[in-house]
């Protein structure tokens, strides 16, 4: 698969995966806009979240993500939620996701491997910049859940792309358990943002999910 093709929303993926749910400064918000930069002064804070993905199945093929939601923001009078770091392990994925809504994929190089204990350690670099690496554990048993008893605007994003704003509300299912982030390494010079000093709320494990992104609606920015 060529970084210029073409498959357009919307796509139906599978895979498994980890969730860090944060909770995040106005301040934090504002250090990662550096790919969105028509966000800058409307960080809110609030929850965010730290993502792992292994998608085993996508509209593109198999491909890994590491993305990062530094909060909400400030968007047409009211909280949105906006990713603002997303790597992924395929050129066609870089160029869909930017194409279909907005998101500011970068490709990565990723690399996993599990432990004697059972947890799993990732790491994520770009180009020659020193690796990101992170070990996530997870235990207990695995429940079904669906995001179809969210309210909407819980798991709709907001992304901003050439002078447009994409809002995508994604649905889920799968089956999940608690999990941790045990061990952290984000050198500087990673490219990645430190979130170190963000609050980590719960952190969950994903297994057999299956993820749906829909056609956005876009309207250009200027409106909101």
């Amino acid at each position: 698969m060529t970084d210029d093709s073409d498959s357009p929303a919307p796509w139906q993926l599978t895979g498994h995966g980890y969730v860090q749910a944060l909770r995040c400064s106005r301040e934090f918000g504002e250090q990662c806009l550096r790919a969105c930069p028509e966000f800058e002064g409307r960080a809110l804070g609030g929850m965010g979240a730290l993502m792992y993905i292994d998608y085993a199945s996508s509209n593109v093929g198999p491909y890994r993500e590491l993305l990062l939601s530094p909060g909400t923001f400030e968007i047409g009078g009211r909280r949105a939620a906006a990713i603002t770091h997303i790597w992924v392990s395929s050129p066609a994925s870089v160029a869909n996701g930017r194409r279909n809504w907005g998101l500011p994929k970068e490709q990565a190089v990723f690399e996993s491997a599990y432990n004697a204990d059972g947890s799993e350690t990732v790491r994520v670099h770009r180009d020659t910049a020193p690796p990101l690496s992170l070990t996530f554990a997870a235990r207990g048993p695995a429940l079904p859940v669906t995001t179809a008893i969210l309210p909407r605007r819980w798991r709709t994003l907001e992304q901003p792309w050439h002078g447009q704003l994409y809002r995508t509300a994604i649905q889920a299912r799968g089956r999940a358990r608690i999990a941790a982030l045990r061990e952290v390494s984000n050198p500087a010079g990673s490219g990645f943002p430190d979130f170190s000093e963000q609050t980590r709320i719960v952190t969950v494990a994903a297994s057999a999910f299956e993820l749906v992104f829909p056609v956005p609606t876009i309207r250009t920015l200027a409106s909101t």
